[in-house]
């Protein structure tokens, strides 16, 4: 089955939402909540200059010091969840899904099926030939999966022929394959986004399958990049989860490993070294950082943001109203979404079965950088979801305890606020402290704190060979390398710290600084990332 609903032009957002703020918010409310990030973001970036500038000495020296024990403390915790992880994934790897679904509720099972929602913009066929492969490899049977490809029509000639051959070739191995054409330039949505053309695909499809008479719960929704290609064993380990945790629609499922094997050894190293420590980091933070426990009241949340790809019953997509198609982010989104409608009941469920993505690449290395920045500054954009999500929590709900809320804010704070500034004062809090207040250089505090910090940076910086032997067993280097490649390896790996300060700041800081200044213009379109390969690599 084919379907261009190209010729509908209807708006397609959340009933209680305009521009992601709550419907009937103020403007200068909605300005207020957008200031506050940049605000807060600034304000710490600028604490050496103000304690500088006053002269406290004592106050400065505390929070440095407290910066170095943080740091200390999540490196150590950082290589205690990779490990974890690493263990985990061995175990789910060498675990035969199918065997336990069956032991567990076969009959189930036997209602479950899976929709593939593939967004595509410019990607050509041999980005997408492979990952619908892999998905025809699922080991849950592809005669489960229904493919959902959501295009843009600016690029819909090109799609649509893509999906002809891409039926030609496999629409005898899925249960169906369809396709719906989102219309470009609909009044108040993001462009750049994929947020608008999967919300466009989903609503549609849900809508059709309701006119079916289809019960909606029994689909798990499938949401990810169309370069992603999951292992064998992916659907089958998460719809197990699926099948045995306690309230299953309230709750998303994705990987913990969430690897960009597909092109890592191809891109240039400071973008290779960005893709692979996120890839632990995110390993990490799904060990160590899932759950937490609010103080003094003993209550579990579940504090794992959604990211890039996840599946979720096509029932509780519908019942959190979709995407937003008006604000610049839609994985990270759906989350803080479910959780602020759900009044913070939203959780979050992994699997260590491994997924495969395409890291940044273009024509040319050159080209390659340009495209990692503009994807990183829409990264940066990710930021909405502070403000309006804020804004959400602000709004009189009930049933929505209000340890809960603060409880959300703190997180929100500190993992999306916070976390950016820490290397940056780290790196020249002691310079800016020493250049503006002359007199803190006569102090013992000048003499002993860099002497101290030296050592404990030294120590951190040892965690880069546990950090080169765990990255190694995720993403195995080519066989055929010489041994001075090997050494190349393991000093790319100093390449993070750069990126902390340029490709993982700038564009996150000019992001936030954007929304701030309130420039509409810079958060309404995006740069879309070209899925292509270097030039040079395909001889």
């Amino acid at each position: 089955m084919t379907t261009n609903s190209g010729d509908d032009n209807r708006s397609y957002k959340p009933k209680d939402r305009d521009l992601g703020f709550p419907s009937k918010m103020s403007t200068s409310k909605r300005r207020f909540f957008e200031i506050l990030p940049g605000f807060l973001t600034w304000t710490l970036l600028l604490l050496p200059v103000i304690f500088a500038l006053f002269k406290w000495d004592t106050a400065f020296v505390i929070y440095i010091a407290y910066l170095v024990a943080y740091w200390t403390f999540r490196t150590f915790k950082f290589l205690i969840g990779i490990f974890i992880g690493l263990r985990r994934s061995k175990r789910d790897l060498s675990t035969d899904w199918m065997e336990k679904i069956r032991e567990t509720n076969m009959e189930r099972f036997q209602e479950l099926r899976y929709v593939y929602l593939c967004p595509v913009y410019s990607e050509s066929l041999d980005i997408l030939d492979p990952t619908f492969q892999s998905w025809a490899n699922s080991d849950v049977g592809a005669e489960k999966i229904d493919v959902v490809m959501a295009m843009e029509g600016k690029k819909e000639e090109l799609q649509v022929e893509n999906f002809n051959k891409l039926k030609e070739k496999y629409g005898d191995k899925f249960g169906s394959m369809t396709y719906y054409v989102h219309p470009f330039g609909i009044p108040g949505e993001i462009a750049g986004v994929k947020g608008a053309n999967i919300n466009w695909a989903a609503r549609h499809y849900v809508e059709k399958l309701e006119q079916e008479g289809k019960d909606i719960g029994n689909y798990l929704l499938i949401s990810c990049d169309c370069d992603l290609r999951p292992h064998p064993k992916y659907l089958s380990a998460v719809t197990y989860k699926y099948l045995t945790v306690d309230e299953p629609d309230n709750r998303y499922y994705a990987s913990a490993l969430h690897t960009f094997n597909n092109n890592i050894w191809s891109v240039p190293p400071i973008i290779r070294a960005q893709s692979n420590m996120l890839t632990l980091v995110l390993l990490q933070n799904w060990v160590v950082d899932k759950l937490k426990k609010i103080p003094f009241v003993g209550e579990n949340v579940y504090v794992r943001d959604s990211f890039s790809s996840y599946i979720v019953n096509l029932k509780t997509l519908k019942n959190v109203e979709f995407w937003d198609p008006e604000i610049a982010n839609d994985d990270t989104a759906f989350y803080w979404n479910a959780m602020v409608r759900t009044k913070g009941t939203f959780k979050s469920e992994e699997v260590y079965v491994p997924t495969y993505n395409d890291a940044v690449e273009n024509e040319t290395p050159w080209k390659s950088h340009i495209s990692f920045y503009k994807q990183q500054h829409r990264w940066g954009w990710g930021i909405i979801n502070v403000p309006i999500t804020v804004a959400a929590l602000s709004q009189d709900q009930e049933e929505f305890p209000m340890y809960r809320k603060l409880f959300m804010l703190r997180m929100i704070f500190e993992y999306q606020i916070w976390y950016l500034t820490v290397v940056f004062v780290l790196t020249f809090g002691l310079r800016i402290m020493g250049w503006l207040n002359p007199g803190y250089q006569y102090t013992a505090f000048s003499y002993n704190l860099p002497r101290i910090l030296s050592y404990i940076f030294s120590l951190i910086t040892l965690s880069n060979i546990p950090i080169v032997i765990f990255r190694r067993q995720i993403s195995p280097v080519p066989k055929d390398w010489k041994w001075w490649r090997h050494i190349i390896d393991f000093l790319e790996t100093f390449l993070i710290t750069v990126n902390m300060l340029t490709f993982g700041f700038i564009p996150y800081i000019q992001a936030q600084t954007e929304m701030m200044l309130g420039l509409k213009k810079f958060k309404r379109n995006f740069y879309v990332t070209e899925k292509v390969r270097i030039k040079e690599k395909e001889s």
